[in-house]
């Protein structure tokens, strides 16, 4: 079974409106620019509150492209969230995943942009994709590998990040009651087929933190774990007015999923 048929229905038709910053309401809840929204969420009482610690950036493939940044093998610098948003010109950045002792290569499989940063799979069970070889497969999905094999994902996109798994389709928490906890930074996708960049800076087991976002009305069908602790973050460039900053983290990261407008003319279909 490949991706287009794991995701076949998630899409959704947009109206089509001008790219704009539009006024904040006063409910949590900012549409930034056509495909993009922020909303935010309190972890404790489950709804959505102006003063919340769980962030989300809800984003439409079919307008805002994602890509992967990484480090390079030469220069070897790590920046924060905000610089990697800064010096690239993109208008979201959050975690690509986490990464080894040598604090540059992915933990686990990655491709980007056709190129093997990271040859060797480890036993995590979710991939995220973009930029399909066959335009008519979905711009962005999370796969659970233990559906769809890597060897097939490799041929069908050109970006692949192996992730850790924290909810496979449909909307299963595969996390058991414990301990331990941590400030969060997960990517997950809808059931319209959209990415939703998270961030909870209240300390929460993987397994709370799944029954949180679950509970949630986000819709969601699947969710992998990026970063936790001190370098989890979630940078936003058009940040509303007003709003609490602090989100992004200080630590500083080899690799980012970031999002940039797509061209004018060049909506995905």
């Amino acid at each position: 079974m490949g991706v287009a048929s794991v995701t076949a229905g998630l899409r959704r038709s947009m109206v089509t409106v001008a790219l704009m910053v539009v006024a904040v309401p006063a409910v949590a809840q900012y549409p930034l620019a056509e495909g993009l929204e922020l909303e935010r969420y309190d972890s404790a009482s489950r709804t959505i509150h102006a003063d919340g610690d769980v962030h989300v950036l809800r984003i439409d493939p079919l307008h805002w492209r994602l890509d992967v940044f990484t480090t390079g093998a030469e220069d070897r610098v790590r920046r924060r969230l905000d610089q990697w948003g800064e010096v690239l010109g993109l208008a979201a950045v959050i975690n690509a995943g986490m990464y080894q002792a040598d604090g540059r290569t992915h933990v686990g499989f990655c491709q980007v942009d056709g190129e093997v940063l990271n040859g060797a799979p480890n036993h995590y069970q979710s991939a995220f994709v973009c930029d399909p070889v066959d335009p008519e497969d979905p711009e962005f999905a999370i796969v659970d590998l233990d559906e769809v094999p890597l060897k097939q994902l490799r041929q069908e996109y050109r970006t692949v990040v192996q992730n850790l798994r924290l909810i496979k389709h449909d909307g299963r928490n595969r996390w058991s009651p414990s301990r331990k906890r941590w400030r969060e930074a997960a990517l997950a996708e809808d059931r319209e087929g959209r990415a939703l960049f998270i961030l909870c800076t209240r300390a929460l087991s993987m397994h709370d933190f799944n029954e949180l976002v679950l509970a949630l009305p986000l819709d969601l069908v699947a969710a992998q774990h990026l970063e936790g602790n001190a370098t989890a973050g979630l940078w936003v460039g058009l940040l509303p007015s007003g709003y609490a900053s602090g989100i992004a983290a200080t630590g500083k990261v080899p690799n980012v999923l970031g999002i940039r407008p797509r061209a004018e003319g060049t909506t995905a279909e």
